[in-house]
Formats: structure tokens, C-alpha cells, sequence
């Protein structure tokens, strides 16, 4: 049995053991040589900061016209074919930015299947692989996280505020513009914010299409000019940047109040031209997010036939498997202890926050910061065994990376569960610890296999972090799509990543599921 103080201690060190690669990225500077600094902070850095920054702007501001209206229709009104795009408009969440990007690329790129056609057909060939396009492609993508809190924004609430709009005279677009915006506005800013985090840690889309970010600065410091200190000054910049994103939003909510009457708005059915305008504005909205780019990669494999799994594709799959069973129970383990120290430890704001902050920074600076402490530790530590390029190094990066995806959950159900269950078995002489494992976690099966599925699916899904990472000749679907993908072999790349894409339905479907039950 632990002793009492043993659990909380081993907690606040383990949260300290997650913090640390952000701290060795922020403290690089002072102890880590950069030779290349001076090229690139004079060459690479401003080039790669704007073109970020343009990146940020473009994919946010497209996310908002796709995310927003879509959002305010399904909340507001009845149109044919609602209930079908109430799920249909969450589900390019399954798609990963990259995967998305590249069957862009091979459908509208300049030799792409349609830009032919309609060179072919009205002799115009577009050519999508530049900002512009890649602004499009990463917001038809991102924008459900825009569009589900803004959703929830609109459905729960505003009705008193929206009628008396209603009884003075405003329009329906002066309604939309003048109360129901504003009183979402945190919500869509806060999934704003969940979108620019995205749009930073991509790297396979930005990389295909030939756009510098902080990111690609990243892997061309580590692997190309072979200078991890310069990586790791890139990487502070970038962890600057989320930090000043983080900021803007917190700005955003500080000194409003957006109360509202929590009861469901009442929709207006929209009849005639009106309602079937509305009906294909959500289907183009979902034929860009998810329908062309499943399209291609579906008829890609149908007529690939017995050629359709390249060689090497069943081990990576193997290799996705074991990595994502193992990062999601070590995730899972870690967002345990930090939900009993939730219910029973000691309130410390800063544990939360630390749980939090993985998922808030980019993949690729936190692979260059557990990078950082494992070259560190087989030049120093003497151990039988290298870190770097190990599983377990992996493994560690994952739970820093997507902690918070595996707490929240556990977080959400703790607060259902009623206080008089641990006072009973406090008063039954259960300690702090027996009460949590033989009360509170029994009930929350649920919550934790929802938190394990949604890490195991973020894992197969991430890239930055698994090329940096990953041991010597190791796959996973997500850098065998990348690798085929950066060597032209669009076609081949199309099968890991149909199942990449099988693979995040599962978690979109449990997303849909939850928004159903609150509609």
C-alpha cells in the first residue's frame, strides 16, 4: 500500500517530467550552441516567420467564412437535407491537414486529374500548390473547430435576444451580425485558436507545397544544416508565437460577458429557393472538406487494384498499431493519476495547466526538446541503452504531446460524479487513493476509453513529431504517406492513407455521437 504522501509527490514529479522539454526549449539559448544561428536568424527566420503569419491569417479567415455561416444555418434554421449535414459538416476532422493537402495536390495540382479536365474542357489549369491554396486546403479541413463551438454557441441560448431583435425589425442578417455573432464571439475565437494550433503544427502539407514556416525552419536547422541549437532558438520562436495566440484569446474573453438564456433556439424553417441555397452551401462546404479529397484517394485505390499496397505498408500499419496501443495506456495512466489529483489532491492550478500544455505546442518543437534531454542523457547518463531512437522515446513525446486529450474527458465525468460518493467512503475509512480506484474510476469506463481512443487516433495521425522521433528505419502510416507523397508517388501514398483516414472516423463518430445528445 502507498503511503499517503507517496502518490501526490510521485504526481507533482511526473507533471514536471511532462513540463520538461518546454522548459528546455524556452532555456535553450543559454546552454546550447547554435554555429548556423547567424545564417539563420539573418536568412531563414524573417522569410519563415512571415510566410507563417500569412498562413495563420489566410487558413483562419477562409476557416471563418466556411465555419461560421454553416454553423449559424444548422443551429437557426430547417433546410432539406439538415439532419444529414448536422454530421456530415464534422467529419473532415478524420482527415489529417497533410493527407488532405496532398490529394489537392494530385486533383488540382499542375499536372493534377482535374486541372486537366478543365484544361481539356474550358482551357483553364488551375494550380493550387501555393499560399493561396494551401490557406484553402488547411481551412476545409480545420474549420469544424471552428464551426462546433460556434454551433453549440448558437443552439444553446440568445432566443429572448434574438426575438426582441426580431420584434424591432432586423433582418435575419442583421440578427446574425448584430447579437448572435457577438455572443458567440468567445467560442469562436477559442476554436479559432484550436485551428491556428493545427495550421503550426502541420509540416507534410506546408512541405509539399513548397510554403516556409517555423515548422520546415525547424527540420531544416536539425536535419539539414545539422544544428540542433538553431533548431531549438526556431523552435523558442515558435513557442513565443502560440504563446502570443494564446494571449489574444485570453484578451478576447477578459472584462465581456456573453450570458445568455440557455434555452434552445428556436429554428426557422427556410422554404423554397432559400432553403435549397442553404442545402448547397452546407454540401459544397462538406464536398471541399472531405468529399474530394476521400474521392481521389478512394478512386486512386480502385484503380490501382493488387498494386494498391505498396510494399511496406502492412508493417507500418503494424508499427502504427503498437505505437499508438502504447502511448494511448501510458497516456492514459498519467491522465489517471492527474484526475485523482483533481478530485482529492490539493488544488494546484499549475498541475492542470501542465496537463494542458502539450496539446497547445506544435509536435516539432516538442520532439526537438525531448530530442534535446535524451542526447543528454546518453552522453551522460550511462545507460545500457540509447534514448534516441528508441519506442520509449516516442512513447514520451506522445504523452507530453496529447496528455490534455486524455484528461479532459476524465476531468468532464469527475465533475458529474456526486462529492457524497467520496465522503461516504471517507467516513467508511477508505483512504484517498482506495476511494478514487474503487469508487470514482470504476465509473469512469467510459471517460477512459473515450480518452484512449481519441489519443490512439491522434497519434496515428501525427507527423512532425513521429519523422523527428521515430527509431532507424521505423514507418508508421503517417510518415509512409509522407514518404511517398515527397517523392511524387501520390497514387501509392493514397492506401496508408485511406487507412490513417478509417482510422480518425472512429473518433469523429464518438464526436458526433456527443453533439447529437445536446443538440
Amino acid at each position: 500500500m502507498a503511503r499517503p504522501g507517496a502518490i501526490p509527490t510521485g504526481i507533482t514529479a511526473l507533471a514536471l517530467l511532462l513540463a520538461l522539454p518546454v522548459v528546455v526549449v524556452v532555456a535553450a539559448p543559454l546552454f546550447v550552441d547554435a554555429p548556423e544561428w547567424s545564417h539563420v536568424a539573418g536568412k531563414l527566420l524573417p522569410g519563415h516567420l512571415g510566410e507563417t503569419l500569412l498562413l495563420l491569417a489566410g487558413t483562419i479567415g477562409i476557416a471563418w467564412l466556411f465555419a461560421v455561416p454553416s454553423a449559424w444555418l444548422i443551429a437557426a434554421h430547417d433546410f432539406p437535407l439538415r439532419n444529414v449535414f448536422r454530421w456530415a459538416l464534422v467529419l473532415p476532422l478524420a482527415l489529417p491537414t497533410y493527407i488532405s493537402a496532398y490529394a489537392y495536390a494530385a486533383l488540382l495540382g499542375p499536372t493534377g486529374t482535374l486541372s486537366g479536365w478543365l484544361d481539356r474542357t474550358i482551357g483553364l489549369r488551375p494550380d493550387i500548390m501555393n499560399m493561396p491554396g494551401l490557406c484553402f486546403v488547411l481551412a476545409a479541413v480545420l474549420f469544424p473547430y471552428i464551426h462546433l463551438p460556434a454551433r453549440a454557441a448558437f443552439t444553446q441560448g440568445m432566443t429572448a435576444q434574438l426575438q426582441a431583435a426580431r420584434m424591432l425589425g432586423a433582418s435575419p442578417l442583421r440578427r446574425l451580425s448584430r447579437i448572435a455573432f457577438p455572443l458567440a464571439r468567445p467560442a469562436i475565437i477559442g476554436g479559432a485558436l484550436l485551428a491556428a494550433m493545427e495550421t503550426l503544427n502541420d509540416f507534410g502539407a506546408v512541405k509539399h507545397y513548397g510554403i516556409r514556416t517555423l515548422t520546415t525552419g525547424i527540420f531544416r536547422s536539425w536535419s539539414g544544416l545539422y544544428d540542433l541549437g538553431s533548431a531549438l532558438r526556431l523552435s523558442a520562436a515558435l513557442l513565443g508565437l502560440v504563446a502570443l495566440l494564446l494571449w489574444i484569446e485570453q484578451r478576447s474573453r477578459s472584462g465581456r460577458s456573453q450570458a445568455v438564456d440557455q434555452a434552445p433556439v428556436a429554428r426557422t424553417r427556410l422554404v423554397g429557393w432559400r432553403g435549397w441555397c442553404a442545402t448547397l452551401a452546407c454540401a459544397l462546404i462538406v464536398l471541399c472538406g472531405i468529399g474530394l479529397p476521400l474521392g481521389n484517394i478512394i478512386h486512386d485505390l480502385s484503380t490501382m487494384g493488387a498494386s494498391a499496397w505498396p510494399a511496406g505498408t502492412l508493417p507500418a500499419l503494424r508499427n502504427t498499431i503498437v505505437v499508438a496501443l502504447l502511448a494511448g495506456a501510458c497516456t492514459l495512466g498519467a491522465a489517471i493519476l492527474f484526475a485523482f489529483q483533481e478530485r482529492y489532491g490539493s488544488r494546484r492550478p499549475w498541475m492542470r495547466r501542465f496537463a494542458d500544455l502539450g496539446y497547445a505546442i506544435p509536435g516539432a518543437v516538442i520532439a526537438i526538446g525531448v530530442m534535446t534531454i535524451a542526447g543528454i542523457v546518453d552522453r551522460k547518463g550511462g545507460l545500457p541503452f540509447a534514448l534516441i531512437g528508441s519506442v520509449g522515446l516516442l512513447t514520451y513525446a506522445f504523452t507530453v504531446r496529447f496528455l490534455a486529450v486524455g484528461v479532459q474527458p476524465l476531468y468532464g465525468n469527475l465533475r458529474q460524479q456526486s462529492p457524497l460518493l467520496d465522503g461516504s467512503a471517507r467516513l467508511l475509512g477508505a483512504s484517498p487513493w482506495r476511494a478514487f480506484r474503487r469508487i470514482n474510476l470504476p465509473l469512469l469506463k467510459p471517460a477512459l476509453a473515450a480518452s484512449a481512443l481519441l489519443v490512439a487516433i491522434d497519434v496515428v495521425k501525427e507527423l512532425p513529431l513521429t519523422l523527428i522521433l521515430r527509431p532507424f528505419d521505423m514507418h508508421t502510416l503517417s510518415t509512409k504517406t509522407y514518404e511517398m507523397a515527397s517523392i511524387e508517388q501520390l497514387r501509392e501514398a493514397s492506401a496508408p492513407a485511406f487507412l490513417i483516414v478509417l482510422c480518425g472516423l472512429p473518433a469523429v463518430l464518438l464526436l458526433s455521437r456527443v453533439i447529437e445528445r445536446h443538440r
